[in-house]
């Protein structure tokens, strides 16, 4: 088992209810910090249940907290989802609970998280859930890679000198299980893991008998009815307590991108969310001809699906950052998605983090490209941005949760 939680501090209770939050600084004149807060238009029970959660962590270094983090190109390229992930790491020493969901996006030709270097062999073709006149079959992920070829492979290896140490001993592949399929196969000898199939939840398991840091797949054809293998993501994990943020991205999606993904609800059953975070809307709002009442109704739907594959789970909303339309015109479209977000949150007792109001409200997207934050689309972020408001969106969880701490004065 991973080392103790280190928060030990937590046990002195005078420090369990006057700690501030002294990481990352609110420092920046141009952010409006009296918005940087979770917003509970209802009922806030829900994100209750995933506080206690972090209480039994950080008291009894005992039990293991999953955030979903979902969006389009803003969490694909997970610079924002991992600055959040590495802010409770050193929020929270000792809290790596393992990387847990990653999809080889470099195989699909696609830009891939700086952290993870997917290698691979043979010829594979992608599928997104953004290409409405393809009909394949998608899952958590938004996105596929297929491959016809023998003896193809994939291999994932961690990099970066500050990137965690991400060890595991136990392999969740998401995949197609039509009766063609190549054989799945793992690049150890057969006496070091063991192989389970779960059709239903639509993944098969290795279970590893050591830790490893990298990870290598095969595909073989050793029957002439095997035709080809689809791959929707991989978990990798471990039995250490802690935090595992999954970051579920597609450049260009939208809330109805996700809902063309038929295996969406099963894969994410299989994670077992305590935090869903919707960061979807950046491209419902893109056009002229934005609906309020459409993307309303489109949410209702995914948020079904969240509550089938987890029905206790928190769910955060987070309204779009300021953006032009073309780079000439301020997208009012904005502020639309803002209100209907909060009509959301008070029907489903979510929460909301306010991007848009915090940013500075409606044109102030231009600041944050003068200094350097955002890029010249006016849409997208530089990494520096996309860090800071991974340090903004961790300072108001933490705020959140310190509010929990004020009002329950045991952990139950």
């Amino acid at each position: 088992m991973q080392t103790y939680i280190l928060v030990c501090f937590l046990f002195a209770e005078s420090l369990l209810w006057a700690q501030d939050v002294p990481f990352p600084a609110e420092n920046k004149t141009f952010v409006n910090y009296n918005e940087n807060k979770i917003y509970f238009p209802g009922d806030s029970l829900a994100f209750r249940g995933f506080h206690k959660k972090i209480d039994s962590l950080l008291i009894y270094g005992k039990g293991k907290i999953n955030i979903v983090h979902i969006g389009g190109s803003h969490v694909q390229a997970d610079i924002w989802s991992d600055r959040i992930r590495t802010n409770f790491y050193n929020y929270f020493p000792g809290s790596n609970g393992g990387r847990g969901f990653i999809f080889p996006f470099r195989v699909a030709k696609t830009n891939n998280p700086y952290y993870f270097y997917p290698e691979y062999t043979g010829n594979w073709e992608s599928c997104r859930n953004v290409e409405t006149k393809k009909n394949c079959l998608l899952g958590l992920s938004g996105i596929s890679i297929t491959t016809a070829d023998t003896l193809s492979t994939v291999k994932i290896k961690f990099r970066g000198v500050s990137t965690p140490l991400y060890e595991f001993d136990r392999v969740k592949v998401f995949h197609a299980f039509d009766s063609t399929r190549l054989d799945l196969c793992l690049q150890l000898p057969d006496s070091l893991f063991t192989f389970e199939q779960f059709p239903d939840l639509g993944y098969s398991e290795f279970i590893i008998f050591k830790r490893l840091d990298s990870l290598q797949l095969k595909f073989e054809k050793t029957d002439t009815s095997q035709k080809s293998f689809t791959l929707f993501g991989i978990t990798l994990e471990n039995n250490d307590s802690g935090i595992s943020l999954h970051a579920i991205g597609v450049n260009g999606a939208s809330v109805p991108s996700y809902l063309r993904c038929e295996l969406f609800t099963p894969h994410l059953s299989v994670l077992k969310p305590d935090l869903v975070i919707l960061s979807i809307g950046i491209n419902d709002a893109y056009e002229p001809g934005f609906d309020p009442a459409v993307y309303e109704k489109n949410y209702d739907s995914l948020v079904a699906n969240i509550k089938l594959a987890s029905p206790n789970t928190a769910i955060l909303f987070t309204t779009n950052n300021d953006s032009y339309y073309k780079k000439r015109y301020p997208n009012r479209n904005a502020e639309l998605v803002r209100q209907t977000m909060f009509l959301l949150a008070k029907k489903y007792n979510a929460g909301v983090w306010d991007m848009f109001s915090l940013m500075g409200g409606l044109g102030s997207v231009k600041i944050w490209q003068k200094l350097g934050l955002a890029k010249i689309d006016k849409v997208h972020f530089t990494k520096e941005g996309y860090e800071l408001m991974g340090d903004l969106l961790f300072n108001a969880l933490i705020k959140s949760y310190d509010a929990h701490l004020g009002n329950f004065n045991t952990v139950e």
